[in-house]
């Protein structure tokens, strides 16, 4: 069909006006750089409605396979009708929030905000590594007769069957031997310490492994602590002091199974003090005249000696002897008040003392089995609120080493276990949280100070009693040093639950941590 020219015209016309009406419509009656911003307007009004993720992360990304280590996911969401979580999670109700999980194999997580306007989404990975076994790269054997896992015990005086009673796995029960041990305090009649080993025997039917504090020298006669070493030097009184630990060894032979015997807390470094850090300085040894240290030196390596000579001497080779490194025993100490000082040259400096008391070779043929420490004797609220000494310890494990933390300690581990090639025993580890009411403990519900050691190692998986273990640590045994202190017996969490019975003891009657058992 063929149109005429005005038909023509009033077509080009209606174009025109079409066109001018779209314009008009998508910007502002303006030319056009004022409709392409009046578009991008528009845009923006559209995608406000749409909801964002500022951030959806986990802490940690990474996890050891086994640990049962707690990962916290957390998210910020804004202008979202509703948020969805996979795996496992589902739908949560807050748009700032977190949550926990535990994974056991590597899992990405992934957040879905919707809205009327729009959908977002975001995923966060926590990566489970198989690793090596905790303490694969820590140096000596974990001596026969201890279990493949890192130990945990406590405290418990004879006779009492609480930790029997809890239904968890404890490994170890530990006491005090004190002065008058072989006659049980003036209880028995006969003074052959058969008490000991009646108290091992309790432990073994009970299903622990006994572990002894021998802590005799400060009640022998002739003075407390700051007379440590000069008692050494007095030959009636090692030779009473000396008959003692040999009754010891005498009724752990007849025992037969393994027994943990932890000499003399602090008194190593008390005899490196007092001695002015000469293992030569004159102690009396072989003067004493018993047969089994004739043939010593009477100096204080002597006194070291002694123990290892004295037990090889009786054939009680299911003793484990561990020596008691203080934190202070260079002069300096590296874990609360000297904490920039380097850790290396510390450590040298006490083991050229401690390595003549028996840590290398020597003439008894033996040398001790492990080293014992103390990390503190009382909660860190006991000696904030009472004693005005800050001895709390940093539990980030972003800490510096030259910081009083968990980190440094650890440190200061590991460098002795390199340096000994020997594994840790860590004793007397204060049992406060931090939901203790800081009153001295009468036995009532959370009476006790507060300390965070429990909750480090125990309210969040085994990801710190890994780090322990890689620096050596073979046992964690938890008990006060003084009466007044937090205990597992009424250290109630905020659940209403004891805590060591119950978070403890999840992981141990979990089969808790598998430690390598051989060393580098």
């Amino acid at each position: 069909m063929r149109y005429g020219p005005g038909f023509q015209s009033a077509h080009r016309l209606l174009l025109v006006l079409m066109l001018c009406f779209v314009i008009g419509c998508s910007g502002s009656g303006g030319g056009g750089d004022t409709g392409n911003a009046g578009g991008d307007n528009s845009a923006e009004q559209t995608a406000s409605l749409s909801p964002v993720i500022g951030s959806f992360t986990c802490d940690p990304g990474l996890v050891a396979q086994g640990s049962n280590d707690t990962v916290l996911l957390s998210w910020d969401v804004a202008g979202a009708d509703r948020i969805h979580i996979t795996p496992d999670i589902g739908v949560v109700s807050v748009a700032n929030g977190a949550t926990t999980v535990q994974p056991t194999v590597t899992t990405q997580y992934t957040l879905f905000a919707v809205s009327s306007g729009g959908s977002d989404t975001a995923s966060a990975t926590v990566e489970v590594r198989a690793g090596q076994t905790a303490g694969a790269n820590a140096f000596g054997d974990v001596p026969n007769g201890l279990p493949p896992r890192l130990a945990v015990g406590l405290v418990e005086e004879p006779g009492v069957t609480w930790m029997q009673d809890s239904g968890v796995a404890w490994d170890m029960r530990y006491h005090y031997f004190t002065k008058g041990w072989r006659n049980n305090w003036g209880w028995d009649s006969e003074n052959n310490g058969s008490w000991g080993r009646r108290w091992m025997v309790e432990c073994d039917a009970q299903g622990f492994i006994p572990a002894i504090q021998y802590y005799c020298m400060n009640d022998e006669p002739g003075g407390g602590e700051d007379q440590f070493y000069n008692k050494t030097t007095h030959t009636a009184t090692m030779a009473s002091y000396f008959d003692d630990f040999k009754v010891l060894m005498l009724r752990a032979k007849e025992f037969g199974k393994p027994v943990l015997v932890m000499l003399e807390a602090d008194g190593f470094a008390y005899m490196e003090r007092q001695a002015n850090e000469d293992p030569d300085a004159y102690a009396a040894i072989a003067a004493t005249q018993m047969p089994e240290l004739s043939n010593l030196p009477d100096t204080v390596a002597g006194w070291g000696l002694a123990f290892l000579k004295i037990r090889k001497a009786l054939g009680a080779n299911n003793v484990i002897l561990g020596m008691h490194i203080s934190a202070w025993a260079s002069g300096k100490d590296i874990a609360y008040f000297q904490t920039g000082a380097p850790l290396q040259p510390e450590v040298d400096k006490v083991y050229a003392f401690l390595s003549r008391l028996g840590l290398e070779d020597n003439v008894t043929g033996a040398t001790y089995d492990l080293l014992v420490g103390d990390p503190l004797d009382r909660d860190a609220d006991y000696y904030r609120l009472v004693q005005s000494q800050d001895r709390w310890w940093d539990p980030d494990d972003a800490a510096a080493i030259d910081s009083k933390s968990f980190n440094r300690y650890a440190e200061w581990m590991t460098l002795w276990n390199r340096k000994a090639e020997k594994r840790w025993v860590l004793w007397q580890i204060p049992l406060g949280n931090s939901h203790h009411l800081n009153v001295s403990n009468n036995g009532g519900p959370r009476e006790g100070y507060r300390d965070n050691r429990t909750e480090y190692f125990f309210a969040n998986g085994t990801s710190h009693m890994r780090k322990f273990a890689d620096a050596g640590a073979i046992a964690l045994l938890f008990g006060p040093g003084t009466g007044g202190q937090s205990y597992y017996t009424n250290d109630y969490d905020a659940n209403g639950e004891l805590f060591m019975k119950s978070r403890a003891g999840s992981i141990l009657n979990d089969g808790g941590l598998s430690i390598a058992v051989s060393g580098l």
